[in-house]
């Protein structure tokens, strides 16, 4: 009897060990969080498996933190175990504080590094033998990857929100930012997208901080792709006819994943726009950013401060009519806007300011859930138009309007300073979420269908695309950077009034261009939201005491009535 409970225990020892070899082979992790916060999309698992090399994280955030900055230390931990743990070890990563450095020369000699390797640092509270200081914080991390390295920032601030709120917006787009940094360093040849010349397009300068970035970041479009300049007018002579090489043209201008026509001045012509119709029926995606109305800041400055408004004529409205929009040619008031000074008085002949919000500079906040827009805030307009849709078998989707307090002003008309001296009572602004920004998504049909007849087969007419995207926006200025009277750039969004950058306008733009471009799917990642579920602090100290009572006295009182229990019942089993 002795010999067989001995063999059962020995197998039971033997079972019990081999189940647990057999598990550490195995991945058992089961995502049970209502928002799958432990779980990778498979575009994440797709590329994280697809390295040939081993990649390293160098982690800048440790030390002694706020809560919610423990909560993002830990996130980002527990999203590099689990990188680490699909790249079969092919990711290992550490986490170093840049303020633990004992000499004050090399800790300032670091910082520096870390700046010009792109990381952002940030100004955070901390309490330090039982004081406030305040201590620099590089939130972020450098990617290496064979020969090559990228930074990742990680803090997302977004003006007005709580530092818990951008906390967990940080949180949410951590694979994201970690995915999009390997797939960079990853990626052996970059996508081609172009902004289009010949119309009087934004210049190279006026679009320099979207492209390039003037805080020498990695936010830019740079970054994720190769961006060209490409003159629709400058075309190829064909050698046997000396004639324009409309298919070379073509060709050329097929070659790139998406173009940006940013706030062309001057009409276009048929030629032009049979280039970008037939450019979208083979698959083209475009941004357009194109104003309704002809209107600027810098017409203001004269003796007068008026000017008057007019309708921006460059000859596409019957080719955006036939893809599913218009830009209407009016004018956008919006009592949530920006602010511009006014001289209002003189003190000892020196000029007084004062701040008056300008309701042509509407300030856009989105509620759209889609990837390009969700959750941006602080998105700069200048003399925006309203945008119509018509019915199609195109699917339209609203990226950016206008607040429940706004107004249309037709053109032409005059605008004047004088607004802000009579402004238009608040029961005027009765029109509500006017369109700004609308994607459009489907198989497009020409708008030459039934109208071209070629004179030649230079080109293969296509009279309705294969499925593609397009974005239309009626404001070019809201791609634009603000230069210096000495040529400096300003970074996209900077308000030179109140010496203010809106974070909104860049991230928008760049959503924008990646979603258009695809991005491996990559760009539906930024939609993954957390609940960053942060104890009530209000709460805690109005209940300290009956928590410290659960937390200390319970389980001590749970111990003694067991032993308790334990023995009456061994008492009453042997006695």
């Amino acid at each position: 009897m002795k010999s067989n409970k001995s063999i059962s225990t020995v197998l039971l020892i033997v079972l019990v060990l081999f189940i647990n070899i057999l598990s550490s082979f195995i991945n058992w992790n089961i995502d049970l969080t209502a928002d799958k916060k432990y779980s990778f999309a498979k575009e994440s698992i797709a590329i994280i498996n697809s390295l040939e090399d081993k990649l390293f994280v160098k982690v800048y955030l440790k030390g002694d933190f706020p809560a919610e900055f423990k909560k993002l230390q830990k996130s980002i931990e527990d999203l590099l175990k689990r990188f680490k743990a699909i790249a079969n070890s092919n990711i290992d990563f550490e986490f170093i504080d840049p303020n633990n450095v004992a000499n004050e020369n090399e800790k300032l000699a670091l910082f520096k590094q870390l700046v010009k390797m792109k990381l952002s640092p940030t100004d955070l509270e901390i309490k330090k033998d039982g004081k406030q200081v305040n201590q620099i914080i590089f939130p972020g991390a450098i990617v290496y990857y064979k020969d090559k390295q990228t930074a990742v920032n990680f803090l997302k601030q977004t003006p007005g929100e709580s530092p818990g709120s951008n906390i967990n917006t940080s949180i949410e787009a951590l694979e994201y930012e970690f995915v999009s940094a390997i797939e960079h360093l990853t990626k052996k040849r970059l996508t081609k997208i172009a902004f289009l010349e010949g119309n009087g397009e934004l210049n190279e300068q006026q679009v320099y901080d979207i492209t390039e970035s003037v805080l020498d970041d990695n936010f830019n479009l740079s970054y994720y792709y190769k961006v060209d300049r490409f003159n629709i007018k400058e075309f190829a002579v064909d050698s046997t006819t000396m004639l324009a090489d409309l298919a070379r043209q073509s060709a050329l201008l097929n070659t790139y994943k998406a173009i940006i026509i940013a706030k062309p001045t001057i009409t276009f012509n048929n030629l032009d726009k049979l280039l970008i119709d037939q450019y979208i029926m083979q698959g083209g995606k475009v941004l357009w950013l194109v104003d309704g109305v002809k209107a600027s800041m810098d017409s203001l400055q004269n003796k007068s401060g008026t000017f008057i408004a007019t309708k921006n004529v460059l000859n596409i409205d019957d080719q955006l009519l036939k893809y599913g929009v218009r830009i209407n040619s009016n004018l956008i008031q919006d009592l949530r806007s920006t602010k511009i000074p006014i001289i209002t008085g003189y003190s000892n002949n020196i000029p007084q300011q004062s701040y008056f919000s300008w309701p042509y500079s509407a300030l856009l906040v989105s509620d759209s859930k889609h990837a390009v827009s969700r959750g941006l805030d602080g998105i700069k307009c200048e003399f925006v138009s309203s945008i119509d849709t018509f019915k199609n078998n195109i699917q339209k989707t609203i990226l950016l309007h206008s607040s429940k307090e706004s107004r249309l002003n037709p053109a032409p008309s005059k605008i004047s300073l004088g607004i802000l001296e009579n402004p238009p009572t608040p029961n005027s602004y009765n029109k509500k979420f006017l369109p700004i920004a609308i994607l459009l998504e489907g198989e497009f049909e020409s708008v030459f269908k039934d109208k071209l007849v070629q004179k030649n087969q230079q080109i293969q007419f296509i009279k309705k695309s294969v499925n593609t995207k397009m974005i239309v926006i009626s404001d070019g200025d809201i791609i634009a950077n603000d230069l210096s009277n000495s040529g400096g750039v300003y970074p996209l969004g900077y308000d030179k009034n109140i010496k203010f950058t809106y974070p909104g306008n860049k991230h928008f733009l760049i959503n924008a261009v990646q979603y258009l471009c695809g991005d491996n799917g990559l760009s539906h990642l930024k939609v993954k939201e957390h609940n960053l579920r942060m104890l009530d602090k209000k709460k805690v100290q109005e209940n300290r005491f009956i928590i410290q009572l659960i937390n200390i006295a319970f389980p001590i009182l749970l111990l003694l009535l067991f032993a308790l229990f334990f023995v009456r019942y061994k008492k009453r089993k042997y006695v």
